[in-house]
């Protein structure tokens, strides 16, 4: 195993989830003086008889690098003066990507769950994958509840 350097690598993906873990990541960063360094996935699909792959491909990483700078301008941009930032869009599979980028981290941030369907369970596909092959501490961060969660109850006919 190589040597962990003092790198906080987290996940984003635009959603709720990812912004507390960006946030979490820039407060730890600043806190043990680490550098954090900002991946973002992304895959794509290509249907027979569409666009050209190539197309599709760099729409896709368009669209992710756009909606990781605006992340970054949102969330971390209070700890700019103080952590010192790097960010990269990746292509492929976010859980295998992350892997990647975090083979040298001492740290792993992601959200529980990203843009995917599932949100009644406990993290999503890609906070699992993390928390099962990360070779680094992973911290998965909850989304915001949005609503008090006494108005998601069940009632009682």
């Amino acid at each position: 195993m190589s040597e962990k350097q003092n790198v906080i690598v987290v996940g984003v993906d635009g959603s709720p989830a990812s912004d507390r873990a960006l946030e979490w990541a820039m407060q730890e960063g600043r806190s043990r003086g680490w550098t954090v360094e900002v991946v973002t996935a992304f895959d794509h699909a290509v249907q027979v008889g569409s666009l050209a792959e190539s197309t599709v491909a760099r729409q896709a990483r368009e669209a992710a690098e756009t909606a990781q700078v605006r992340q970054v301008d949102k969330v971390a941009a209070p700890y700019r003066d103080d952590v010192t930032l790097s960010c990269e869009v990746v292509e492929g599979p976010p859980v295998q990507r992350l892997m990647d980028a975090a083979r040298h981290a001492g740290l792993l941030v992601v959200g529980s769950h990203g843009h995917g369907r599932a949100r009644e369970i406990l993290v999503g596909s890609v906070a699992a994958g993390c928390i099962l092959n990360a070779t680094c501490p992973v911290v998965v961060l909850p989304a915001p509840h949005l609503e008090p969660l006494e108005s998601q109850a069940l009632q009682a006919p």
